[in-house]
Order: structure tokens, then C-alpha cells, then sequence
């Protein structure tokens, strides 16, 4: 496929470059999907895109134009389902979205989470999740088994789209993030449309850009300032989170400070094992849940209608 007319819209510079409408982004990322642009144009549209800053019709088009690619995993559509992205990982802090994932399976809730496997200089999800025996499936079958007996599933991000994983690798050989990276963790890993989101912005124009998405397509999600880029909430702020559903914005949980007493000692941002042993005391009562957490199970439960206290 003939790159040019994209670039010529879209690569013109940060006053010159336009966004595209809806039917030529999706026309644009089917054939990005699907291979059909060499990698030098490839490239060539995925930095353009980059500085320019991706439109709401660009972000919408390529999503639609994703899911009929999407391995989806099976769950049970009569009972709520929770979709977590997973790809950034610790680098400073414990990452605790397994905590926050086991503690929404023990709630009932339907979990899976998605992401990368590995980092070289982070400590991933999947890698705490295999040190507490809860490692990553290696088909969308075996997610739907785990969550039929109750676990959390982690599915990789290959397993969902080779192609999205395929696009998420280019940053290491680019040396910047693409749109592949807004498009991971806004996509349903699953076959319920009534799937609710978890989702998270690291900066303000991508907080809009999420909140004016699950508007528009009119699908349940609950948005949040990313805790080193990870839905799970941090345990020393309280971030706010919106409930977006019915094309409406609801808030939750206001922004708080969280007290000194509320702040436990985590274990080491590097230390998988270590930090899913910390986990495993949590859930067997041996630890308290970080406050932060426990306030977000509340709004995720809330969101999904099962009642419960918001803090």
C-alpha cells in the first residue's frame, strides 16, 4: 500500500500536519495490521503520528479497525467482567496490579489482564504473576479456563494481536513509543462487550483523549493518573477515578493524600518474587490492603453493580 497520501496529511510538521478523518485512519491501520507497508514507511507513519499527536477519529478508526483481529478471550457473559492493561511494569515502586487483579477475582469479578511478558529494565506483571504460580497462558482458551476456575488470567499481548506486539517492539529500534501503545491499553481483550476498562494517562492530553474515546464508543470504563504507567493505584497518593459509561463521567473516588500510617513498606521495585510473596501475605490476611488499593476494588465493584462502600 502507497504510504504517501498518509504522510502527506499527517507528516507535515507540528503546523502543518492534519489529522485524518475516520475513514482514512481505519483504512491506514487495516493496512498497518495487516502488513501492508513496508518498515521504512511504517516507521515513517508511526513518528509522524507521534508528533503530530494522535486525533480521536485516528484512535477510534484504529481500534475498530483492530478488534475483528483480536484474539479474544471467552468468559461468561452474564457475569462482570474486568479488563486490566499491563504494560509498563515497576521501576520505582512495587508494581501491584496483581494485588489489585487477585483481590477482584476473589470478589467475583471475571479478571484479565494484558500486556508484555518481559522488560528489560522493569519488572512486568507477568513475571510476579509467574512467581505466584498464576504465570501467563499461551492461548485465549487457557485464559478463559483460568477464569472459569476463578483465577486471574494474564494473557500476553502476542497471544491477543502479533501484530499490536509486533508495533510495541518497534520502540526499542525507534527509541520512542507509537500509537500501538495508546491502542494496548484501551483495547478489550475480550468477548463481552460489556467488558469494563481499566485505564490510565500519564499526561494531560491523553487524560482528555481517553476520557473523550470511552464517550464516544459508549463502553464501561473506569480511568485514573497511571501509577508509573499501571492502572493499579498508588499507595502513597489517592488518585481520582472517573466512571465513564452511558456517555456520561462520573467520579468515584476523589483525588486524597494518603496518610503516613496508610503508607505500608513495600518490597523492592525489582524483586519479583519478593514482591509476590507481599502479595500473597496480603491476600492471606497476614498484611492489610493498601487503602489506595482497597478504594479502588470499591470503585471497580461499584462500576460493575455490585454494591458496595466507596471510601
Amino acid at each position: 500500500m502507497d504510504a504517501q497520501p498518509y504522510l502527506k496529511e499527517i507528516g507535515r510538521g507540528r503546523d502543518g500536519a492534519r489529522g485524518l478523518s475516520y475513514e482514512s485512519a481505519f483504512a491506514l491501520f487495516e493496512a498497518v495490521f495487516d502488513g501492508g507497508f513496508a518498515e521504512l514507511e511504517l516507521g515513517a507513519i508511526l513518528i509522524a503520528l507521534r508528533m503530530k499527536g494522535e486525533s480521536l477519529d485516528e484512535i477510534r478508526a484504529a481500534l475498530d479497525a483492530l478488534s475483528p483481529r483480536l484474539a479474544r478471550v471467552p468468559v461468561d457473559a452474564s457475569r462482570p467482567v474486568v479488563s486490566i492493561p499491563s504494560y509498563n511494569g515497576a521501576r520505582h515502586v512495587a508494581n501491584l496490579v496483581p494485588l489489585l487483579a487477585c483481590l477482584l477475582a476473589d470478589a467475583g469479578m471475571q479478571v484479565v489482564i494484558h500486556g508484555t511478558t518481559a522488560d528489560p529494565v522493569r519488572t512486568t506483571t507477568s513475571e510476579i504473576m509467574r512467581a505466584m504460580g498464576l504465570g501467563p497462558v499461551s492461548t485465549v482458551a487457557q485464559a478463559g479456563s483460568a477464569i472459569a476456575r476463578g483465577d486471574p488470567a494474564f494473557v500476553p499481548v502476542d497471544v491477543l494481536s502479533p501484530a499490536l506486539a509486533s508495533m510495541l517492539g518497534l520502540r526499542a529500534r525507534l527509541g520512542v513509543r507509537n500509537v500501538a501503545h495508546t491502542l494496548a491499553k484501551l483495547l478489550d481483550p475480550t468477548d463481552a462487550p460489556g467488558c469494563l476498562r481499566l485505564a490510565s494517562f500519564t499526561h494531560p492530553e491523553f487524560d482528555r483523549l481517553q476520557h473523550d474515546y470511552f464517550v464516544a464508543c459508549d463502553r464501561p470504563a473506569l480511568l485514573s493518573r497511571g501509577n508509573e504507567g499501571e492502572v493499579v493505584a498508588s499507595t502513597r497518593r489517592g488518585a481520582r477515578i472517573d466512571w465513564l459509561h452511558d456517555g456520561t463521567c462520573d467520579v468515584l473516588v476523589e483525588a486524597q493524600g494518603v496518610a503516613p500510617r496508610e503508607t505500608p513498606a513495600l518490597p523492592d521495585a525489582h524483586d519479583a518474587p519478593g514482591t509476590a510473596r507481599w502479595i500473597q501475605a496480603v491476600l492471606a490476611g497476614e498484611r492489610p490492603v493498601p487503602a489506595a488499593i482497597e478504594r479502588q476494588v470499591a470503585a471497580v465493584l461499584h462500576a460493575a453493580g455490585r454494591p458496595t462502600a466507596l471510601a
